[in-house]
């Protein structure tokens, strides 16, 4: 008889132990779960300050192709001046 009392106290212990640990997963699970719905929002900022990152980036990928062109474009006149120059110092140097 004893030992059916010791094996019962044993199958108690487990079973108590069994739902210490069904508790202790409900809170992980509870928090596990907030943690993730976070992680969703943060995923979501990060995404739309990902697509506006890349939208500057081609703005300024547009910038600097319009640089290079007025870069070009003021080039390009200073040579036309200065050639003008150099005709007017010639027709006047006549």
């Amino acid at each position: 008889m004893a030992e059916a009392g010791e094996r019962l106290a044993l199958l108690e212990q487990r079973v108590q132990r069994a739902i210490e640990l069904i508790e202790r997963l409900r809170v992980d699970n509870a928090r596990l779960g907030a943690e993730r719905s976070e992680l969703a929002e943060r995923v979501e900022a990060l995404g739309r300050e990902m697509a506006a990152l890349r939208q500057r980036e081609q703005a300024l990928v547009r910038l600097e192709g319009e640089h290079r062109r007025l870069q070009e474009e003021r080039q390009a006149l200073l040579g036309h001046v200065e050639g003008m120059l150099k005709e007017l110092a010639r027709i006047e140097a006549s």
